[in-house]
């Protein structure tokens, strides 16, 4: 078989594919931090799944979790061995975040509709779409007999959108991954499928608390006005972070780190008194060159000066950090593997990028192994109406495909 001999078996299979993102679709999946049961209804139907496609390596590891029902929360393992050594993992997720207004939603979140070229429902993108092309993608390999150039994994995990901790965390901490395994994440993505994200920022978000003290309106020097203490001291704190982490790398889009103050809390419901609290949050994309320690240090050290000329006080503290494992290279063999796939089959090379948010790609290259992150979306995933595109679907089926097949499958 060759590569074109397997890219038209893949698009034979298109209603099959579609079917099955769709049966998958219709099983809610939600974490118990939102009042969801979990994943253990849609890892039974994967399940099934894996056994009608013909896979004879699959592996049910459980974390226990008692805010499910069942006690454990799925993660499922299909593994094809290759002629070489290395894994090559596609790592995605059973778990989606809940269905948000339901008036927002122009057809129910849970009865997938496929209509103009599309599949609408919770979860067809975040992360139905790259669970089952990834599936189907080995699926037909392996039909047609082709020995995968590597052993190949995929790995359905649960827990994602929460945290990590009964998914890759317990995955990662199992051994299930190995010291020179590559991994492909599908938890970022272009529409046109031309990127592959090799690092990413640190994200730190930062609270910050004023308390001054409350006066009338009429007698400001009675008080301590928090709101123009936060607009002084922030003013000065983005100058001085953006003066001091100053560094650009091209792989980003923007290069720099960027430093945006994003959330402020009402001070009060009158115009008529000065406030005596106010509290506001900063959302910082952080180039890995840098410690998110130091960028609170420098707050700090800001915060210090403004209480002492204006006896206020202000208090910061971490809302949520990520911080970046480093980079995986961009000659890594993982994206030397994934940006030759991608070339057979769309005509176009993929570029290396880094960018501004937090991936799972993250906890593997903390770990030490070569992680990307990509896939072909559309970029509707949390949305209301979310979808996918079934070109989107199969081209991702057919870029796994060859990118497992390796050099194992002919030209043409």
């Amino acid at each position: 078989m060759n590569v074109q001999q397997m890219l038209q078996a893949i698009a034979d299979d298109e209603d099959k594919v579609v079917n099955a993102l769709c049966e998958m679709l219709k099983i809610k999946a939600v974490g118990p931090e939102n009042g969801g049961t979990g994943e253990g209804e849609r890892g039974d139907f994967l399940l099934s799944l894996a056994k009608q496609l013909g896979f004879d390596d699959v592996e049910l590891y459980e974390s226990e979790d008692p805010r499910v029902p069942s006690g454990r929360r799925p993660n499922i393992v299909i593994r094809v061995k290759g002629s070489a050594d290395t894994t090559i993992w596609v790592v995605t997720h059973m778990d989606i975040v809940p269905e948000g207004d339901l008036s927002a939603w122009n057809s129910p979140p849970y009865e997938p509709k496929v209509m103009d070229g599309r599949v609408y429902a919770r979860g067809a993108e975040d992360n139905g779409q790259d669970l089952i092309a990834s599936l189907y993608g080995l699926a037909a390999i392996v039909r047609a007999g082709v020995t995968p150039e590597c052993n190949i994994g995929l790995a359905f995990v649960s827990d994602e959108e929460y945290g990590n901790t009964h998914g890759i965390d317990f995955l990662l901490n199992k051994g299930i991954f190995k010291k020179d395994d590559l991994i492909v994440v599908p938890d970022h993505g272009y529409a046109d499928g031309s990127a592959i994200a090799v690092v990413e920022k640190s994200v730190a978000w930062i609270r910050v608390v004023v308390v001054g003290r409350q006066t009338h309106g009429s007698t400001p020097d009675n008080g301590i006005n928090a709101f123009e203490v936060s607009a002084r001291f922030l003013a000065d704190c983005m100058d001085q972070l953006r003066a001091k982490f100053s560094k650009s790398d091209e792989l980003f889009d923007p290069p720099q780190s960027t430093f945006v103050p994003s959330k402020c809390e009402a001070n009060g419901p009158n115009i008529n008194t000065v406030p005596g609290r106010q509290e506001f949050a900063c959302d910082f994309r952080v180039l890995p060159d840098y410690d998110v320690e130091d960028i609170m240090s420098l707050m700090k050290a800001v915060a210090g000066e403004h209480e002492k000329t204006t006896g206020a006080k202000i208090e910061l503290s971490f809302l949520d950090r990520s911080v970046s494992a480093g980079k995986t290279s961009p000659d890594a063999e993982v994206v030397k593997r994934l940006r030759r796939a991608i070339t057979a089959v769309g005509g176009f090379d993929a570029k290396p990028i880094g960018i501004g948010g937090a991936t799972c790609a993250n906890p593997f290259r903390r770990e030490g192994l070569d992680a990307v992150a990509w896939s072909t979306i559309p970029g509707t995933g949390h949305d209301a109406n979310e979808y996918v595109e079934i070109s989107g679907l199969m081209f991702d089926a057919k870029v796994y495909a060859v990118m497992f097949a390796g050099a194992n499958i002919g030209g043409g």
